[in-house]
């Protein structure tokens, strides 16, 4: 038996104006490429808990070409996706049961809408993965996929989780590697669609785990980046004081996201710079309290700790590790003039860079089910427009044409070779002034 796994990876605007942008501002796309060239994880876990008696092929969609003459002579076609190329992952599933070879498909998406996915697969995966792949492997082989596997929140013990197949990459074309400490957060943002839509709990994969898969990367890549593909990584300290000097030994390079709270110790800092962090990513949503109350769902977070940015992303950078600071454009509450301030904010802040997104509802998330029930979105179905770059519901202080006008401008400020060099610059000051403090 031959099985395709086909990763529908990347980013991309929905709006012809923003995929100009694009183009001609290397900054904004900086991020979006480096995502772009990441495997996809889960497909690659799955192909590790495949029996060996299954062959098994991993596929980029950009590398199948064009949609009529896809590749074939396989038994079955699994298939990851995202909302924002759902539509484009049902048009290859069509293609592939028109000549009858079964198919897969999974991810948050279709978790949320198995209904919707089934018109144009044979199988749902509905949930974790893990915990319904050696049942489908196994209908498969008798020819009697079901229609759906798994349910919604069921439970898959980390401890348990299979070394992914990264041999079934070409080294020569990936060397930014994916590996996962956790799954879920143990915030709740309202806007969220990551593993917290699958995951009801937070919970860590054991230390040894991650780095047998580290070790198996390093003997293919001989100097990986690791991308920790985790939600919150560094929110559990205990957990990484005890993996980062095992991550020293390793010498790589790495990037997490996380949140502002790991700013509070110093021992912990200096940890992640001596064990190869170069780079966290932190969600900070808002250059004003409007917009951020409610924002986190459980305790208000966010909103209770937006006072304490500037002096974090500073003591973070001094430590020579750089911020990627997350912005959402579009908040509640929002209006033109905040999208100016945000400009000034960022400017404050002084950060190695900067991601801006509009606010998106995503199915499944909390912020989809509120912008439905008030009737503030518009093309409901329209999964393309589910980029985070693009507007899919009616903002409160602004027109829909407004706010899309506003952050396309914002766009076009920030990320022009003149501030983004500016950037990189106070960025080299900011490490200079921590290290002469500290002789």
């Amino acid at each position: 038996m031959k099985i395709a796994l086909i990763a529908m990876n990347g980013i991309r605007a929905y709006d012809e104006t923003l995929l100009r942008l694009g183009f001609s501002l290397p900054g904004f796309i900086e991020r979006g490429k480096a995502i772009a060239s990441l495997p996809s994880l889960a497909l690659l876990t799955l192909a590790g808990m495949t029996p060996s008696d299954v062959e098994l092929e991993y596929i980029e969609v950009p590398d199948l070409g064009a949609i009529e003459n896809i590749p074939d002579g396989f038994d079955a076609v699994a298939i990851s996706s995202y909302s924002a190329q759902i539509l484009d992952a049902y048009e290859l599933a069509d293609r592939y049961r028109e000549r009858k070879i079964p198919v897969i498909i999974g991810g948050p998406h279709v978790s949320y809408l198995p209904e919707e996915a089934a018109e144009h697969c044979d199988a749902v995966a509905i949930g974790e993965g893990e915990a319904i792949w050696p049942e489908i492997i196994q209908d498969l082989k008798q020819g009697q996929l079901q229609q759906s596997y798994g349910t919604i929140f069921s439970w898959f013990d980390m401890k348990d989780a299979p070394m992914p197949a990264f041999e079934l990459l070409e080294p020569s074309k990936y060397n930014r590697l994916t590996v996962q400490t956790s799954r879920g957060c143990p915030h709740r943002c309202e806007f969220c669609a990551a593993s917290i839509l699958l995951s009801k709990k937070y919970k860590q994969k054991p230390k040894e785990k991650v780095l047998a898969e580290i070790d198996k990367i390093k003997s293919i890549w001989r100097h990986p980046f690791i991308e920790f593909a985790d939600d919150n990584s560094l929110v559990d300290p205990r957990y990484w004081l005890d993996l980062m000097p095992d991550l020293k030994k390793r010498q790589v390079n790495w990037f997490a996201e996380t949140d502002i709270s790991v700013a509070e110790d110093d021992v912990m800092l200096s940890l992640m710079h001596e064990s190869g962090c170069v780079q966290v990513l932190i969600g900070l949503e808002s250059p004003e309290l409007t917009g951020m109350d409610g924002i986190e769902l459980k305790s208000n977070w966010k909103l209770k700790n937006w006072w304490r940015y500037k002096q974090a992303i500073r003591k973070i950078q001094g430590h020579g590790i750089r911020v990627i600071g997350c912005f959402i454009v579009g908040l509640d509450g929002h209006d033109s003039s905040t999208i100016d301030r945000l400009f000034d904010f960022i400017d404050e802040l002084d950060l190695f860079d900067v991601q801006i997104t509009v606010q998106t509802a995503f199915p499944g998330t909390p912020l989809y089910a509120r912008l439905k029930n008030e009737g503030r979105l518009f093309e409901e179905t329209n999964w393309r427009k589910c980029t985070l770059f693009d507007v899919n519901f009616a903002p409160t202080n602004m027109t829909i044409e407004e706010l899309s006008r506003s952050f396309k401008s914002l766009a076009a400020q920030l990320y022009s070779d003149k501030l983004t060099t500016l950037r990189r610059r106070k960025f080299k000051e900011t490490v200079r002034a921590a290290r002469r403090l500290n002789v």
